[in-house]
């Protein structure tokens, strides 16, 4: 599916699930851009009854290794990425509606500049192994529930953890955290670090949280 933000920049995203479903997720890849196992959560999603919409925001580039992967990444316009997450918010946004996002890394970075550009479009929020963007001042713009997921043998963990903790309990806002003995990309089949039973009991972590809080 093609969309179009308000400045005119063009992007595509995977549609799946029922367009009149009560509830839809925005999926947001990694630094790898998207990848099969993005469809693949998204096609879950879909058939828990949501909606889910994946959005390729590095306009279908895919790195051939890790430099390359970061130097796109970090060449990226925020200002741009902005206006993709707000159009994806906006085209899946209806009546009624409850809304969340999700993120791996980059992805989980997105999902959180997506929250706290848009709060009043986004009802929870899910991101994995990534760097906090939420503190004690943007915290309180949240209108809705967070589930963190962190891979513990990164070296950053378990402060970072500790850190949101605060955060959120400072802002009081709602938090549900889970680590796993993995590392970070664990769910990424295509990656080295892919845990498969850690990568499935976090879906199914991610779609009880959504269904408790978005119900």
């Amino acid at each position: 599916m093609e969309l179009t933000t308000s400045a005119g920049e063009v992007f595509y995203s995977y549609a799946v699930g029922d367009e009149q479903a009560s509830r839809a997720i925005l999926i947001i890849h990694d630094w790898w851009g998207i990848l099969d196992y993005n469809h693949q959560w998204a096609d879950e999603f879909a058939k828990a009854g949501y909606q889910a919409l994946v959005i390729d925001l590095y306009d279908g580039f895919h790195p051939a290794d890790a430099k390359k992967a970061g130097e796109y990444m970090r060449s990226l316009n925020q200002e741009v990425t902005h206006r993709k997450l707000q159009t994806a918010l906006l085209s899946l946004k209806k009546s009624q509606r409850k809304l969340a996002v999700l993120g791996w890394s980059f992805g989980g970075l997105q999902a959180q500049q997506a929250t706290l550009q848009n709060p009043d479009l986004v009802d929870a929020t899910i991101f994995f192994y990534c760097r906090n963007l939420l503190n004690k001042s943007n915290a309180k713009l949240l209108k809705g529930p967070v589930l963190a997921i962190f891979a513990e043998t990164e070296r950053t963990w378990p402060d970072k953890q500790a850190e949101l903790e605060y955060v959120m309990a400072e802002s009081n806002q709602i938090l549900e955290l889970r680590s796993y003995d993995a590392d970070h990309g664990f769910v990424n089949p295509e990656s080295p670090r892919f845990d498969h039973d850690a990568s499935e009991d976090a879906l199914k972590l991610s779609i009880m949280f959504l269904d408790k809080y978005l119900a």
